[in-house]
């Protein structure tokens, strides 16, 4: 073996090790920081005024942390903030465009507008999403047809 690939190899194993030590949120996409484990333990509670400050204090500390986002925009149309919701959706969809839950979410949002169309292009984006199925398509789907938002 080559030096060239010695180091490629080395890079590649140390990238898979330290990937791996890293403590990862529920759904696996980043790291499971206290104040996001806090803000969803509180919206599982309905203390939705409690998750939104640990989420704000979720994404303070790391900007980047898309479920924190996703989370923040459904505890903020659990408020009624609206526009909130949106711009907290849209930010976790600008860090990863296929992220399931905020996709479901964005889609019973529009649902709860009456805004069916929209939400059917959301649907038509978690389709592409979810390559094999999902549970988020199925349930937006299930949604879509009712023509009303169910539980999220």
């Amino acid at each position: 073996m080559n030096l060239g690939k010695a180091i490629i190899a080395g890079f590649f194993v140390w990238t898979l090790s330290a990937a791996g030590a890293q403590a990862m949120s529920s759904a696996g996409t980043g790291p499971m920081i206290p104040e996001f484990k806090e803000g969803m333990a509180a919206s599982e509670g309905k203390d939705f005024a409690t998750a939104e400050a640990r989420l704000k204090a979720a994404v303070e500390k790391l900007p980047t942390h898309v479920e924190s986002w996703s989370l923040l925009g459904y505890v903020s149309r659990q408020l009624g903030k609206i526009d909130d919701a949106f711009k907290y959706y849209d930010k976790a969809l600008s860090i990863d465009k296929e992220f399931r839950p905020a996709l479901n979410y964005l889609g019973h949002l529009y649902l709860e507008l009456g805004q069916i169309d929209k939400a059917r292009a959301t649907l038509g984006r978690l389709d592409d999403a979810c390559f094999f199925g999902c549970p988020e398509y199925d349930d937006l789907k299930a949604a879509v047809a009712a023509g009303k938002s169910g539980k999220y």
